[in-house]
């Protein structure tokens, strides 16, 4: 299903001329109903003045169109960056019927380097606005991604089936707090400003915060949420659990494809935590032992050290071990059992670490709270894409 698939929702992408290549590079959402929009933007200090004029619109309209171009940033730029932006957002709105304040903007691509305005602004007067080409969409907001990254869900409320609907892009420079990646996300369920960044925010801290590539978080990445006001209902509790579960579910999926396509990565990693005190317990051990480059590179060797593993979990202080119970497990292989190492099988170990996915499981004490995240291995295939990318 692409976003284009939902009525009121109109997408496309051209090659525009900021990348030489020829790909597609300028794309665009229109949700000329939207009732409700939110956006969760990356909190790197240093950011592209996107973000700025997003954390603007966002918090004063329901926003009806991005502007998405790829192969440039415009971050770090000086102040004609903010002329960019500004002129984008002129000619967008004019181009597509909407004030000025109800028109979000979306860079990705190189640091430091203005955008070529002229191409942006040929670009979108080329667009009718009556495209439903959501595949075009998805295609150019892509930089080294390998792969386009779309995802779906739908549910039945109340008799009426809602949709959800996302893209994504992002390859490296991914260590999100809030997001490190772009992602667009429309639904035809009716939720307001105020419930859309609700939903949103709890979803990216299930999914797009718990997922690295490389620890470095970007200065230009955001994830938004449309509406288009289709179905209109009064939700119950239990009506907004399962609408929020099903947007979750929608952004794991996003992150997971976003991991599996990690700058020059031949595994995935899923690190499951299981038996924390807290939440902010699970996590954070969840997180340190995807983001650590010891235990990247041994997966990336298939190497089954894993001392790193048990390195890596225990690197934050105020995290609760119950070490007495410690126990962890690579795709179902006991390694390390209630404090003690198992004494697994080397050569079946070795086995298990040539899989394509690596799930590492660790208990670290009996409470009720588990969090999952998702990496990849570190190859020296990183080091080649990003000294090729400028």
């Amino acid at each position: 299903m692409q976003m284009t698939d939902i009525s009121g929702v109109f997408a496309s992408g051209v090659h525009c001329g900021i990348k030489a290549s020829g790909v597609l590079d300028l794309a665009y959402i229109f949700v000329p109903e939207c009732v409700g929009s939110a956006v969760v933007l990356s909190q790197n200090a240093i950011r592209s003045v996107t973000l700025d004029h997003n954390e603007t619109v966002f918090n004063t309209n329901p926003i009806k169109l991005m502007v998405i171009n790829s192969g440039n940033a415009n971050s770090v730029t000086g102040p004609i960056g903010k002329t960019h932006v500004n002129q984008t957002v002129a000619t967008a709105s004019q181009a597509f019927g909407c004030k000025p304040s109800e028109v979000g903007v979306a860079s990705t691509g190189i640091i430091g380097v203005p955008l070529p305005i002229d191409c942006i602004i040929n670009g979108l007067q080329s667009f009718s606005g009556n495209e439903k080409n959501g595949d075009a969409c998805a295609t150019a907001i892509l930089t080294t991604d390998l792969v386009k990254k779309t995802a779906a869900r739908s549910i039945t409320i109340q008799g009426q089936t809602v949709h959800f609907c996302g893209i994504t892009k992002g390859s490296g420079m991914i260590a999100p707090n809030m997001a490190t990646t772009l992602g667009f996300i429309v639904t035809n369920v009716a939720i307001n400003n105020a419930t859309c960044h609700q939903m949103l925010q709890s979803a990216i801290n299930d999914s797009y915060n718990m997922l690295s590539v490389d620890t470095d978080q970007s200065t230009n990445d955001m994830v938004s949420l449309q509406s288009t006001g289709e179905i209109a209902l009064s939700l119950s509790d239990t009506d907004q659990k399962a609408i929020q579960h099903a947007l979750t579910e929608l952004c794991i999926d996003l992150a997971k494809q976003i991991a599996k396509d990690g700058e020059g990565a031949t595994h995935v990693v899923e690190v499951h935590v299981l038996g924390a005190q807290s939440k902010n317990d699970a996590k954070r051990v969840a997180k340190l032992v995807v983001d650590s480059p010891l235990v990247k590179t041994a997966i990336a060797g298939e190497d089954p050290n894993w001392g790193r593993i048990l390195m890596a979990l225990g690197k934050d202080p105020s995290v609760v071990i119950d070490h007495a119970a410690l126990t962890i497990d690579v795709n179902n292989e006991l390694i390390f059992s209630n404090g003690a190492p198992h004494h697994a099988n080397k050569t079946q170990l070795a086995k298990v670490m040539k899989h394509p996915t690596i799930v590492i499981t660790i208990h670290i004490g009996n409470g009720s709270y588990e969090a999952t995240a998702w990496g990849c291995d570190l190859t020296h295939g990183y080091i080649d894409i990003n000294t090729a990318y400028n």
